[in-house]
């Protein structure tokens, strides 16, 4: 490997833009037992809004029309998609046939071994960021009811995420319920919510989100934070400074959750923290327990555990390729992480999955790597 790149796997220095590559064959056998489930994929939602909106609203509804050589997402006719930028993401991705073309991702994931994964959206995140969004309960719910038309014609092999009404606490059990018949392996809500119709900034941890978490624990149901809402291009380097950034964690979400006595209201609630990686947590969970020990006076409300329990009891984290993650295996839990391939992103391990599985059963026992490459996956999201 050049030694100018610290990576873990050699097929990841110089790989080609995801349209251009092919699937990672079998070289080996995995151990008896094992069974590969992808914890984070993605596909592009193409035109699924306009027939499924209120006749009366159609004429604001998103349109996602292929043109000028790339995918042109708009909303009432205004276009979310310089041409530049929509023809970008065609050449590196988002024209590749596995990320709108259900045979032909069916074929590369039998070629590089994986079962199963979890679906999350592709341009849905740039409409996630927008807190005032018009339509939002149409916007959401017609994607919802796409993504699980998809997935379930794949036979047993993708298990859609999907959006709750998260802006609206006291709706939200209509909401989620909706999602559980659709047939949701798992909901997903913004790392960055905007606000409520009355204006007022959401904070996941106030008292007038308490309905929205019940509703959730009620459901059974995981609940996913996932990187991506934003990456800015206008500036030099934007990009990898924003990526750079988000996958440094969930400090801000997680906190809330643990310090706001989310966890302790709601003891059912599970939450996934998607695309961050590992190496973020166990510094977290040594911040977190030592503000709390540190701070006795001031912390409110009293937690019924040290703030590292919520992380064990609670939460999990999904990687791609993570060597310092899993070095610090012990902090964080074997039984609270899960491989992705993140298929078919850029950073994704699409072309070299099978090296990345085996990089993880090389770093820790077989018994932790067959949890995290897809056993702990298959009973989180009830994929079996």
């Amino acid at each position: 490997m050049p030694d100018d790149f610290i990576l873990e796997i050699d097929k990841q220095v110089g790989i080609a833009v995801a349209r251009q590559r092919v699937p990672e064959a079998a070289t080996r056998a995995w151990p008896e037992g094992t069974v590969i489930v992808s914890a984070d994929s993605h596909m592009l939602e193409t035109d699924c809004w306009i027939d499924r909106f209120p006749e009366h609203l159609k004429d604001q509804a998103p349109r996602m029309v292929f043109k000028d050589g790339g995918w042109d997402l708009s909303i009432a006719g205004q276009s979310m998609t310089p041409p530049a930028i929509a023809a970008s993401l065609c050449e590196a991705m988002e024209c590749y046939p596995g990320l709108t073309d259900l045979e032909a991702r069916l074929r590369d994931l039998d070629i590089e071994g994986v079962e199963k994964e979890l679906i999350f959206p592709q341009r849905l995140f740039g409409l996630l960021m927008f807190g005032e969004l018009t339509n939002r309960a149409e916007v959401f719910g017609a994607y919802n009811e796409h993504i699980g038309e998809v997935c379930a014609a794949s036979g047993g092999r993708l298990f859609p995420v999907m959006i709750p009404s998260y802006w609206d606490p006291e709706g939200a059990a209509a909401s989620v319920r909706r999602c559980v018949e659709l047939g949701a392996a798992c909901l997903m809500i913004p790392i960055k919510p905007g606000k409520f119709e009355n204006g007022r900034t959401i904070h996941y941890n106030h008292a007038v989100m308490d309905p929205f978490w019940a509703a959730v624990e009620a459901s059974g149901l995981p609940l996913a934070f996932h990187i991506g809402e934003a990456i800015p291009t206008a500036e030099p380097g934007a990009v990898g400074v924003s990526v750079l950034t988000q996958m440094q964690g969930f400090r801000h979400n997680w906190g809330q959750l643990v310090f706001g006595g989310v966890f302790d209201r709601f003891p059912g609630l599970k939450a996934v923290f998607v695309e961050g990686g590992l190496s973020w947590i166990p510094g977290m969970l040594h911040d977190a327990d030592m503000i709390y020990n540190s701070f006795p006076t001031s912390i409110s409300p009293r937690l019924a555990h040290a703030p590292s329990w919520y992380w064990r009891n609670h939460c999990y984290a999904t990687f791609m390729t993570d060597p310092v993650g899993l070095e610090m295996l012990h902090r964080i839990g074997p039984g609270t992480v899960m491989w992705s391939s993140d298929y078919p992103h850029q950073e994704s391990t699409f072309g070299y999955t099978r090296s990345a599985i085996q990089a993880v059963f090389d770093a820790v026992p077989v018994e932790d790597a067959q949890k995290i490459v897809g056993k702990t996956a298959l009973e989180l999201f009830r994929m079996a």
